[in-house]
């Protein structure tokens, strides 16, 4: 049976212009994704700073369905809807799915493509992932250690899920979007892409994820790390708390330079 990790934050854009709309407002090229196909997005402000992360799904030549592992759909459906003005698009929050662990017999497509299964979507989270997850309508009570290991994971791979208390704080190369495939430079216009570009073809930014342990604790979102000496380290994106003895542990929006391996241990500031 499969473990239920967390509701699910999902939005559906549907419509003769829903593909075209997504394709201009998010920082992936959306147009490429084929039915059946799916890959991580972003939607950027005008100030180039990332409001929301997503795993975006490809369900039929007018829809789609977006996935915010920790972000807010109805405040993501809310903003972008603003900028709809005439385009033949419905954007709804999807109500009623969990995240689900997918069960140990079930074998998770490569990343790129998602699969129907138990009326959801079995799909592998991010191109580093090596475990599957079932997008699903479900009420089953959730396994707060198996979610605990799940987020654990996603730390440990430097996933740059965002949370609603830190979103507009940082440019998608301070959170590495390029590597995850959420970030396009050759689809056209979209909000924030001018800025985003310039980071890319001309450098400046100075920031990336590290994983650090924190010990005891597990500093809620936007957080200020230091070292041990009292050295910076950089904000936290999301942390997991301490569990089946490891250690309590934060992924951290650092400075490059900043001494920040996975072993290290952080103090809030």
């Amino acid at each position: 049976m499969a473990s239920a990790l967390a509701a699910a934050a999902l939005l559906r854009l549907a419509g003769a212009d829903a593909i075209a709309f997504a394709h201009a407002q998010f920082s992936s090229d959306i147009k490429a994704l084929a039915p059946g196909d799916c890959g991580c997005g972003a939607w950027l402000d005008a100030q180039g700073r990332v409001q929301a992360v997503f795993v975006a799904l490809r369900s039929d030549a007018n829809s789609l369905l977006l996935w915010l592992p920790r972000g807010d759909a109805a405040a993501l459906a809310s903003a972008v809807g603003r900028y709809r003005l005439r385009s033949r698009v419905q954007i709804d929050v999807v109500p009623g799915w969990q995240v689900l662990a997918a069960p140990p017999a079930t074998t998770a497509p490569p990343f790129g493509r998602w699969l129907a299964h138990a009326d959801g979507c079995l799909l592998r989270p991010a191109p580093t992932a090596q475990r599957g997850l079932l997008l699903a309508p479900a009420a089953l009570p959730i396994d707060a250690a198996a979610a605990l290991e799940w987020q654990r994971e996603d730390l440990c791979a430097r996933l740059p899920w965002l949370e609603t208390a830190v979103a507009g704080r940082f440019v998608p190369q301070a959170l590495e979007l390029e590597r995850i495939g959420a970030l396009s430079f050759d689809k056209g216009c979209y909000p924030g892409q001018e800025i985003a570009a310039r980071l890319h073809f001309r450098g400046g930014n100075k920031r990336g994820l590290r994983a650090v342990v924190t010990g005891t604790l597990a500093p809620p979102p936007g957080t200020t790390l230091s070292d041990a000496d009292g050295q910076r380290i950089g904000e936290v994106l999301y942390a997991v708390p301490a569990q089946g003895g490891q250690p309590a542990a934060a992924l951290v929006v650092a400075e490059l330079a900043a001494p920040a391996a996975a072993d290290d241990t952080a103090g809030s500031a």
